[in-house]
């Protein structure tokens, strides 16, 4: 299967999927909340929610101005709990998802 081909199949199935889960979520009576497609969960941090932007993003290479890997978050706000610790990247995303639950408001793209 060509690439273009396979990239289709993953959209049709991941589509198919959310059907499923909002059908299953509908009859259970459990409230889904979908994330906006360009929420920034990985670019803010959970403690401040202060935002990177620019030069200060993580990408899949990591950050180069700060030299940090790519599952690494590092708040660099100096008022925040978490200034200059090393988060995993993934457990920050989660916790700004669960965020999302109780401020539905907050689900935007910035």
């Amino acid at each position: 299967m060509s690439h273009v081909a396979s990239k289709g199949v993953h959209r049709a199935l991941f589509g198919r999927f959310r059907s499923y889960l909002e059908y299953k979520c509908k009859s259970a009576g459990v409230k889904l909340v979908i994330a906006n497609r360009f929420y920034p969960s990985t670019q803010r941090c959970a403690a401040c929610g202060n935002i990177k932007k620019d030069d200060e993003k993580i990408t899949l290479s990591g950050n180069k101005k700060n030299g940090t890997k790519h599952n690494e978050y590092v708040c660099y706000n100096k008022k925040c709990p978490n200034y200059n610790k090393v988060v995993d990247r993934d457990m920050n995303a989660m916790m700004n998802l669960t965020f999302l639950i109780d401020h539905p408001r907050y689900n935007k793209a910035l």
